[in-house]
Order: C-alpha cells, then sequence, then structure tokens
C-alpha cells in the first residue's frame, strides 16, 4: 500500500480517502493488532452516513493518538473493509485543524447549508 504523508491540499486528502468527518471518540478498545475506536460524528464529508462509526488505528507512535473525549478531524481509507487510520493518515485534533475545516467546507450535519 502507498504512504500519502499529508498532501499539501487537503482537496487531494479528501479525494484520496474513503472517509473524512469530524467527530469525538466515545470508546477505544483492543483490535488485535489495531486499536478500536468508536467516534460520535459530527460533521461529514464523505463516506459516513451514521452518527457513530468504528475505525481501527495502527498503536505505532507515528499513528494519531486518539483519547476518549477528545475531538478528531478524520481522513480515513479502507483496508480489508474497514475504516482505517495509520501513520499516513492526515487525521488531527479538531483544535489544530481549523485550515484543514476551512479548505473543506461545511459538509453534512451542519444545521445551515451553504449556497
Amino acid at each position: 500500500m502507498r504512504c500519502w504523508i499529508e498532501p499539501k491540499s487537503v482537496k487531494l486528502a479528501l479525494k484520496q480517502s474513503a472517509a473524512v468527518f469530524s467527530g469525538e471518540v466515545l470508546e477505544m478498545g483492543n483490535g488485535g493488532n489495531y486499536i478500536e475506536v468508536r467516534l460520535r460524528v459530527e460533521r461529514s464529508w464523505k463516506g459516513v452516513a451514521g452518527e457513530e462509526v468504528f475505525l481501527l488505528t495502527d498503536s505505532t507512535v507515528e499513528s494519531p493518538h486518539y483519547r476518549v473525549g477528545q475531538k478528531y478531524l478524520v481522513f480515513a481509507y479502507k483496508r480489508d473493509g474497514k475504516l482505517f487510520t495509520g501513520n499516513c493518515s492526515r487525521t488531527k485534533k479538531l483544535e489544530y485543524a481549523q485550515g484543514d475545516l476551512q479548505q473543506l467546507g461545511e459538509g453534512n450535519g451542519q444545521k445551515k447549508k451553504q449556497e
């Protein structure tokens, strides 16, 4: 699998991702060789329609380090039919994602639609 390390263009990261959304970590658990993360979806730009989503992440130093109660902007890809974030993901804490959010626009889940 080819690794794309944080492209300069958020639109390129959106195109390359299977799912892009923001959400709060509700629960974390052992998913075998990976950590399984359950998030409540707040906004979705691609690939997520439900209120909650499960994903897997690497347990390596370079991977996103999710914490229960924290909010993230998630760029996930699919591996074996499941959403996955690893050391090549653009995923970051929501508080550090303002530039990405501006480029992504409103997404779904907002009360008002962009004209």
